[in-house]
């Protein structure tokens, strides 16, 4: 019997709330050229190259949060995160174009010059 994750996963509204944590670790595991361009604040680049130094270097009592383009290698990301002792961890469904997705709809149009 398999057993199910032990992360959560975060709907947009529900990492607004979240983001407002205090010592709340970000992950973004997109590639690093859609990391530079944009990503949530205060978020840090992860990848392989430095997975490992990551999990060894973040305190496992640190609440984590990871999120990747759609969501879907964020759960693999969570559930690494998990396997490794670390207590609470989320990540967010629809990944960073749901999060972009929201921020552009909240966002005020331009008044038409004239």
């Amino acid at each position: 019997m398999s057993t199910p994750h032990r992360w959560r996963r975060m709907t947009v509204n529900q990492t607004r709330k979240l983001l407002k944590r205090e010592g709340l670790a970000i992950f973004d595991m997109r590639d690093q050229a859609s990391f530079s361009q944009e990503h949530i604040e205060g978020a840090l680049f992860l990848s392989n190259a430095n997975l490992e130094e990551v999990i060894l270097k973040t305190p496992k009592d640190k609440p984590v949060l990871i999120y990747c383009y759609h969501g879907n290698a964020s759960q693999t990301g969570a559930q690494i995160f998990t396997d490794f002792g670390f207590k609470e961890v989320y990540d967010l469904v629809g990944g960073y174009e749901a999060w972009r997705t929201a921020l552009l709809s909240a966002v005020e149009p331009e008044p038409c010059p004239g």
